[in-house]
């Protein structure tokens, strides 16, 4: 247990350590707790017990406000992790409850601490300006001059702002999704007495969702600045669900025409890197609903009867 929460813990602090790499290994703190908790006697006391250690670890480390944000951070999505895989909850509802949670309590101890809302827009602001100058620095020192006018860095910082609640939503849910990950992979078909995902290239999406991305869309035009900024993050949480069933979809070709490694790899990379192809398979997502690129749903008698008829 002390060294599950202490893993959990130095993966924590390696995210303001460690330049890059820190990150990375900051969105795998559930990691250790998780794999020493579920599957276990008593995993909901064990999941709790390791997380309060881990911050009580973090917080002599780093202070009581790391500690905190640990809690109610990282240690809430393990423990929600935890809970849910004992009830044999599927990866799709663990991931949205997850998330949902640690963005919702990060937001309000961030309120609580900084004072109100007018505090936390500040830090959040001045903390991307900082960011961005950190960045041209950056490259002065590899000699590339990149000075950016003034009126684009307010104009990117503001729009980063406006999107910030989906950009947390999605850090979160990549978050456990990851950790549910290098769970499974890890121990889970030791632990679990179901399948957590299945087969991925099969996957898709809900199809009520499709109405959710329509409303998100059209909300957008809303006339109201508020209405309009809640629509387009709902939008952009939706679509990178729907870019999901697009790998899914790639993922079944690849299988299915035994597609090498290496030309995967490429293929993910162009598909991550380039926002055009990562668009497409967003839309692709969306369409497969009625087109069915991998035919998966049985035929209707409905085109039965259209195809006899021509």
């Amino acid at each position: 247990m002390v060294r599950a929460a202490a893993l959990a813990g130095a993966f924590f602090l390696a995210g303001g350590a460690i330049p890059l790499l820190g990150g990375v290994l900051m969105m795998l703190a559930p990691a250790p707790i998780i794999i020493f908790a579920v599957g276990r006697p008593s995993p909901n006391l064990r999941a709790t017990i390791a997380v309060m250690l881990a911050a009580a670890f973090v917080a002599m480390l780093a202070g009581p406000f790391a500690g905190a944000g640990y809690f109610v951070s990282f240690g809430l999505g393990t423990a929600i992790a935890c809970y849910m895989l004992e009830r044999r909850s599927s990866f799709e509802l663990i991931t949205a409850v997850g998330a949902g949670a640690i963005v919702a309590a990060s937001v309000v101890a961030a309120l609580v601490f900084m004072g109100g809302p007018d505090a936390l827009i500040k830090t959040v602001h001045d903390e991307l300006a900082q960011g961005m100058a950190r960045g041209q620095d950056f490259y002065k020192l590899l000699g590339i001059e990149a000075t950016v006018p003034a009126d684009t860095q307010a104009y990117v910082i503001s729009l980063t702002m406006r999107l910030s609640p989906a950009f947390a939503i999605l850090l979160a849910a990549s978050t456990i999704l990851l950790n549910l990950r290098v769970f499974w992979r890890w121990a889970g078909p030791q632990r679990l007495t179901y399948n957590l995902f299945g087969d991925f290239s099969r996957w898709s999406a809900p199809e009520w969702l499709v109405w959710l991305l329509l409303a998100g869309g059209f909300g957008i035009f809303i006339p109201v600045p508020a209405v309009s900024d809640i629509a387009l993050n709902g939008f952009i949480c939706i679509a990178a669900i729907y870019f999901c069933q697009g790998l899914a979809i790639v993922g079944f070709y690849f299988h299915s025409l035994s597609v090498p490694s290496i030309v995967r790899g490429i293929i993910y990379f162009v598909v991550f890197a380039q926002p055009v192809v990562a668009g497409l398979l967003c839309i692709a997502g969306v369409f497969d609903m009625w087109i069915d690129f991998r035919r998966l749903k049985p035929p209707s008698p409905e085109a039965n009867n259209l195809g006899d008829f021509f």
